[in-house]
């Protein structure tokens, strides 16, 4: 039954208004793929002919869910692929995997000192005022010269 409107009289429905949204099955399996491909809200909406709240409303499980199913899809076939002795996916797997999934290479370099141990660093205080007008002229060219190096 409708709510009755402000000045008291009966309210009347929704005459002549849009009929509310009926998603299909179909409509939530398109909105799942859109989803996995990694479009917009904005961008689905508009394939949908909907509203972004109206999206929001209807298919916020597809919303939630769809890129994680997609990269499941993917990472099950890379697997296939990889553990086969077929040539072909598996660029487009690790590709995939790398720029949706945030999966990365990771090349690591450790530096050491002598025998494994640590870098030594040491540390010179030196006072400029006490150095001679040479001994000045020398240290700021070397500093001009390691500056230009960079």
């Amino acid at each position: 039954m409708a709510r009755p409107r402000k000045d008291g009289t009966p309210a009347q429905g929704n005459p002549g208004g849009k009929k509310p949204y009926q998603p299909s099955e179909s409509d939530r399996k398109r909105v799942e793929a859109m989803t996995g491909y990694g479009l917009t809200h904005d961008q689905i909406a508009s394939v949908m002919d909907i509203s972004d709240e109206t999206l929001r409303k209807y298919f916020r499980r597809e919303l939630d869910t769809g890129a994680a199913l997609a990269n499941s899809r993917v990472a099950q076939n890379l697997y296939k692929w990889a553990t086969s002795d077929k040539p072909g996916a598996v660029p487009a797997g690790i590709f995939w995997s790398k720029t949706r999934m945030g999966w990365r290479e990771v090349n690591r370099q450790e530096v050491s000192g002598p025998d494994g141990n640590a870098i030594k660093v040491e540390t010179v205080a030196v006072d400029v005022a006490e150095l001679s007008p040479e001994s000045r002229a020398a240290l700021r060219a070397a500093l001009l010269e390691a500056k230009s190096k960079r």
